[in-house]
């Protein structure tokens, strides 16, 4: 299973300023119009028949039962009678007839009946909702954070900050360390702390493509890791576990000695924590039960896979390593390169699947000076 095509990588340079951006893929629900489904209109005589009409519509035609509980049923002196393809061109009259309407109901509604277009799907995002008001009047509850993740604006200054270091990282160790092969790093949310760092090693194996070798890396932080003995010599000259401790977190072996040397060696990253968490024992994290109520499951008891983690990939992940991040539990992917077979926008949008038991965010990320734009 070969890896998406990849590009030379261009060395970055970090200023004081956020030079990237991280665009959201959302998914289709809030990234595109809603479709339209064809109803019954009828035009009323005046606004005085509504009411004597609304209670048989209510109790015998509901907008639930239609799934058409988004809409209103009256906009001025129209109101929505069903949708054209549920009377089995039948006609109207026959129709509400066979439903029990009153004679006089069926007299009211049936006078004046036209097709029309509305909405099918409720807005999601207030964009959505102003172009469905045009077709017809809607019911709408704002979620802001999903309108901070369209809009893009959901990040604060330091946060963007902080990706461009990142990205900056990135770059530089797949430019100056690994002949521009696809890079990834795992970081801690909570404090911005760089919990692994891996590269693609599809020499050593066909599935190692960068994300499996980073997640194997996150699971030697907790003890565990399935290719550390499989290819011990082969990892010998870039892979060493390490002592060494800053302010944060002891150094775990989930990165590569010569990144840790060239992180520790290079200036620009000199504020970067660097580190994961160990592993809890049994009585911290019965503390933390009782301590923490309503913390996630990272706060309460620590690291397990990439649970709350944030993974940054200098290209877009194939199914395989997409759906190895679904199992790892990962809280975000960033990604900057698309794949030709990418699983989170190019081929599909993995993370938009109902079905499956862990849905991560994503987000596409480009550079603000090169005037690019994810959508």
């Amino acid at each position: 299973m070969a890896e998406g095509n990849v590009h030379p990588t261009k060395r970055l340079r970090l200023t004081g300023n956020s030079d990237w951006h991280a665009c959201a893929i959302l998914t289709d629900e809030y990234s595109k119009e809603s479709p339209l489904v064809r109803v019954y209109l009828s035009q009323l005589e005046s606004k005085s028949q509504i009411s004597s009409v609304m209670q048989e519509l209510s109790k015998l035609l509901p907008m639930e039962h239609m799934g058409l509980q988004h809409l209103k049923r009256v906009r001025q002196q129209e109101i929505i009678l069903y949708k054209v393809k549920d009377i089995n061109n039948q006609t109207s009259t026959k129709y509400l007839n066979s439903l029990g309407f009153s004679k006089e109901t069926v007299e009211i509604l049936c006078r004046d009946v036209r097709e029309y277009d509305v909405p099918a799907l409720p807005p999601m995002l207030r964009w959505q909702y102003e172009l469905a008001q045009q077709r017809w009047p809607s019911k709408f509850h704002a979620n802001k954070y999903m309108e901070l993740l369209y809009d893009g604006s959901m990040f604060s200054e330091g946060q963007r900050i902080f990706h461009s270091k990142v990205w900056l990282l990135l770059n530089s160790i797949s430019s100056e360390l690994e002949h521009n092969k696809p890079c990834g790093i795992c970081i801690d949310p909570r404090n911005d702390t760089v919990v692994a760092l891996a590269a693609s090693r599809t020499t050593l194996n066909p599935v190692m493509h960068c994300p499996m070798v980073l997640v194997d890396f996150v699971a030697r932080t907790q003890s565990g890791g399935a290719w550390l003995k499989e290819f011990s010599n082969e990892f010998q000259s870039i892979y060493k576990d390490s002592d060494s401790s800053n302010d944060f977190y002891s150094v775990t072996n989930g990165i590569p000695e010569k990144y840790l040397e060239f992180i520790q060696s290079d200036a620009r990253f000199k504020d970067l924590k660097i580190g994961a968490e160990p592993l809890r024992t049994k009585t911290t994290v019965q503390s933390a039960e009782q301590t923490t109520q309503v913390e996630d499951n990272l706060v309460k008891y620590g690291p397990y896979l990439c649970t709350g983690y944030d993974v940054y990939l200098s290209q877009e992940p194939c199914l395989m390593c997409a759906m190895a991040l679904v199992h790892s539990r990962v809280r975000r992917i960033y990604f900057y390169k698309r794949s030709t077979n990418g699983a989170l926008v190019t081929r599909l949008k993995l993370h938009s699947v109902k079905e499956l038991n862990h849905h991560y965010e994503v987000f596409e990320c480009k550079r603000k000076s090169n005037n690019e734009c994810c959508r």
